[in-house]
């Protein structure tokens, strides 16, 4: 007799092994294994606080290159941070360096630098019952920023140096919203409490990331990727 179940959940058997197995043979997240731990702060504007809550809300953050290079050469960036939602309980963001149009938003982009970066969600969330959003991290003094995309400037960027991001919601066909402003500096030794951002496990009941088949696969992944690392071959950064 065919298991219908087991046939369905095979897809993201296939995904979570392959990733194990990856993370496994690297000794480190398959895709952006090298980074810099930070922490800092999130405050919500007044039309998101009944997500987050009011008032600064504690955050630790990952800014990463998606293929690891050492260099400045243009790579895939990502930007990671969790954040106490209203009932104090963790809410994940896992953001890559994307385009900002209407088709772009859907493609991962490498940028030439973090001066230049726009991260995205990719995918798009749904707030309760609202339109669906796509989410958008973009550097509010982006001058001021390494025009290349080298981990090593942009450890020595904040040395004394806070990074803001501004934080938008922004639908298809609707103007972008403003969610809230983060403050990211680097994190102290212990201060960073995580080994992983999980956008997929960590978030409220109420808000959905969409489609839900693609993001049972996105979760699959994460699962096999933390199977098939160990902490103590993963970066110090």
């Amino acid at each position: 007799m065919i298991d219908k179940q087991a046939i369905a959940a095979l897809p993201e058997a296939v995904v979570r092994t392959a990733f194990e197995t990856g993370a496994r043979i690297r000794h480190a997240r398959v895709f952006h294994p090298r980074g810099i731990r930070l922490a800092g702060r999130f405050r919500a504007t007044p039309e998101y606080e009944p997500w987050f809550g009011a008032g600064d809300r504690a955050v630790i953050a990952r800014l990463s290159k998606g293929l690891g290079s050492p260099v400045g050469m243009p790579d895939v960036l990502g930007l990671a941070f969790r954040v106490l939602d209203r009932d104090q309980h963790p809410w994940d963001f896992a953001l890559a360096s994307t385009g900002r149009g209407t088709l772009g938003r859907f493609v991962i982009t490498p940028a030439r630098g973090w001066a230049g970066a726009c991260f995205g969600s990719l995918l798009p969330y749904r707030f309760a019952t609202a339109p669906a959003v796509w989410l958008f991290a973009e550097p509010l003094d982006p001058d001021d920023l390494p025009k290349t995309a080298s981990l090593q400037q942009l450890h020595d960027h904040l040395d004394h140096r806070v990074i803001r991001f501004s934080l938008t919601a922004d639908g298809l066909g609707r103007p972008a919203e403003t969610v809230g402003e983060l403050d990211l500096r680097r994190a102290e030794p212990g201060e960073h409490r995580t080994d992983f951002f999980d956008p997929v496990l960590n978030r409220p009941a109420d808000v959905a990331m969409i489609p839900s088949v693609v993001n049972r696969l996105r979760e699959s992944a994460y699962t096999g990727s933390r199977r098939g690392r160990t902490e103590e071959h993963e970066s110090s950064t």
